[in-house]
């Protein structure tokens, strides 16, 4: 069935992408989800071998759109007591740019997720690449996110996979978010849980130096 509004949208199971992304970014007040909440998938957002992340809503309208991970192989026996943890230091920190876990849970078959706020945007090597992110502004977002995780660092906490997938980019104010922090601890092996410090730097450097390479590739291709 085609959207009234959205006639030309992309839609899953009924649900016009365009409004569910205007629901997400609509200016209110909401509530966190708690225990109890019915969740309804409403579009898968991406995944790889390890993992899969779909856009959620809860039955109750004070929720908004959120965002769920959920892993393929079991959880770690202790992942709730680590997730509690993660949960408690973000609570006494909670920067915007780097949205906290909201809620967790692990399933009968010992498979884990988390649900985190949604942020509509693309990965920042995208935005550079099909050219609607300038180099400069890109490397001024990852700066800042930079900084960012230092003070995380500060306060014990190692994001684990900086990468291009994990920062996106929102169209419309060129803001950055940085995704799933701690969740490389969350799921590592017993006795592995903290990812090294250095790591996240090192992937904010690597990310910095894409950028500058794709810029350079885009500056060499000759007018259409």
């Amino acid at each position: 069935m085609t959207c009234r509004r959205h006639p030309s949208a992309a839609s899953h199971q009924g649900h016009c992408a365009a409004c569910l992304l205007e629901g997400a970014l609509a200016p209110r007040a909401w509530s966190a989800p708690h225990e109890g909440d019915v969740f309804t998938v409403l579009l898968p957002l991406g995944g790889n071998a390890s993992s899969s992340v779909f856009l959620v809503k809860a039955d109750d309208p004070a929720v908004r759109l959120l965002r769920l991970k959920t892993w393929h192989t079991p959880a770690p026996p202790d992942f709730m007591p680590r997730f509690e943890r993660l949960q408690r230091q973000w609570s006494e920190w909670d920067p915007e740019a780097l949205p906290g876990p909201l809620a967790a849970r692990v399933d009968d078959s010992g498979r884990a997720c988390v649900l985190s706020e949604f942020h509509q945007g693309l990965p920042i090597l995208e935005r550079v690449e099909n050219g609607t992110l300038v180099s400069t502004k890109a490397v001024a977002c990852l700066g800042t996110l930079l900084e960012l995780t230092r003070k995380a660092h500060e306060r014990g906490l190692v994001h684990g996979a900086i990468k291009s997938g994990n920062i996106i980019v929102c169209a419309r104010t060129d803001r950055a978010y940085l995704l799933d922090f701690g969740h490389v601890a969350l799921v590592g092996p017993e006795g592995h849980e903290r990812p090294d410090a250095s790591a996240d730097v090192a992937g904010f450097d690597r990310l910095i130096h894409a950028v500058e390479t794709l810029s350079s590739a885009r500056g060499s291709r000759p007018p259409v």
